[in-house]
């Protein structure tokens, strides 16, 4: 657990898995890249502007795909294409209409355990507590305590920090017995903009032809393969309004328990059995249909579905966002995690303007209505209370072009300690609308390259 003094993170302990795999074995697979405005310095975006070319990232992109399972088509025109589908004309000055692509099998422990067995030594039941460093400043060991409070080193040539934000800026900061405050906080800058990506329902949207709005906002399969439409704040939008980056989707579900004809349809394609008999007559109507829109439409379809608009968010990255040690230990006796989440109003102004757009367009394009919800106001006092945590917890190892402005190098090097490198998405500088994976892998591939290269 971790001692919480900001808004609550609700995925605070949930969010971080201490399992081979890491978070994959609970993660849905999804890949989105960044976009060149997620790396530019923004005037009204404080602590914004990554200290190395989008590029440099983008030619690792197609490589991380690779690794995940996930097809090399893009994420507009080329996912258009092959699954048929109209690109919807959407103001491009507001908008972006694109997809999300998702990995078919997402548990890399069920992709690469036999890899893994065969070329990695893997210890369990120890926690690494701290890095001890030598006199030239080269990480020296690696302390490792078990719960029976026995210690152990084992000697490190090269250290590759590949944890969440918490636990890689945990163990910098515990790691203070010849670095005071920690590895990499000479710049005081370790721990500091913790970031997540803010998500609320917006409203509901009421369509006068279901199927239409479906197919053009839910998601589609094509070769086993998910892609999910993403409807995206455009560069301009954002330069002009002032506002973050933001990911808008509708989703279709029930509230009421009924049964998902699309779920009963797949089950009995693949299985070739129903649950019901009394239920395939009652919904056969809808069982049809969500047929005929897999078959022929390679859509997930849900008959009279509920329809909600929701909204993810970039975060802005704020030094007092931070995650400290507490005075409290836990079971190893190491000092825990104290994470102050603070997210600032810019976020709630981007809400407000993101949904009075989505609404206008849909309207706009005969999608139908977007009832937004009242509370989505500009004057609403208690704005945080309705924003939730996704589970991407990014930040606290910040990347940076000079020593004095960061924790992490641009090739991920703890500042000063030449052996230390940190391969998490807590070095992101600004964290986009996107799922975080598919940047911090190509970030990954591009430090394990130089590695290499370097024996």
């Amino acid at each position: 657990k971790i001692i919480q003094t900001g808004k609550e993170l609700e995925s605070s302990e949930h969010g971080r898995m201490r399992a081979l795999g890491g978070t994959t074995i609970a993660w849905g697979g999804q890949s989105l890249p960044f976009y060149p405005i997620d790396f530019s310095k923004r005037d009204w975006v404080e602590n914004s502007g990554w200290p190395l070319p989008i590029e440099e990232v983008q030619s690792y992109y197609n490589e991380a795909n690779r690794f995940m399972g996930v097809d090399e088509v893009d994420y507009e025109d080329d996912v258009f294409r092959m699954l048929g589908m109209k690109k919807q004309s959407f103001n491009r000055d507001e908008l972006r209409y694109h997809f999300s692509k998702w990995a078919p099998e997402p548990n890399f422990k069920k992709l690469y355990y036999n890899t893994l067995e065969s070329s990695v030594t893997v210890l369990y039941n120890a926690v690494a507590t701290r890095i001890n460093v030598n006199d030239n400043k080269l990480a020296d060991n690696l302390e490792l305590t078990n719960f029976n409070s026995e210690k152990a080193t084992i000697p490190v040539n090269n250290l590759l920090i590949a944890t969440g934000s918490i636990e890689a800026s945990r163990l910098l900061l515990a790691s203070d017995a010849q670095a005071k405050g920690g590895l990499g906080n000479h710049s005081g800058w370790l721990g500091k903009c913790f970031m997540e990506h803010p998500c609320i329902e917006i409203g509901i949207v009421s369509p006068p032809n279901q199927y239409k709005l479906q197919q053009a906002f839910n998601t589609h399969l094509y070769k086993k393969r998910k892609y999910s439409v993403r409807i995206s704040l455009a560069e301009k939008a954002q330069y002009e309004q002032k506002v973050l980056n933001a990911s808008m989707g509708i989703m279709f579900d029930y509230k009421d328990g009924r049964v998902d004809p699309y779920i009963e349809v797949r089950k009995y394609l693949n299985e070739k059995k129903i649950n019901s008999i009394p239920s395939l007559f009652a919904n056969m109507g809808a069982y049809l249909l969500s047929a005929k829109a897999l078959l022929f439409d390679k859509l997930i379809y849900k008959h009279n579905a509920r329809a909600r608009a929701v909204v993810m968010m970039e975060q802005e990255p704020l030094k007092e966002s931070a995650i400290t040690l507490s005075d409290e230990v836990d079971a190893v006796g190491m000092r825990k995690a104290s994470l102050n989440w603070q997210i600032s109003h810019k976020t709630w102004d981007t809400v407000v303007y993101a949904s009075g757009v989505l609404k206008r367009e849909l309207k706009r394009l005969g999608f139908g209505d977007l009832n937004v919800h009242a509370h989505i106001n500009s004057a609403n006092a208690n704005w945080a209370s309705h924003l939730t945590d996704v589970n991407h917890h990014m930040g606290g190892t910040r990347m940076s072009a000079m020593p004095d402005d960061g924790v992490v190098s641009t090739d991920l090097q703890v500042w000063g300690h030449p052996n230390v490198y940190v391969c998490s998405c807590s070095v992101f500088p600004t964290v986009s609308h996107s799922n975080p994976t598919l940047t911090m892998m190509a970030l990954c591939i591009r430090l394990v390259n130089k590695l290499t290269a370097e024996k």
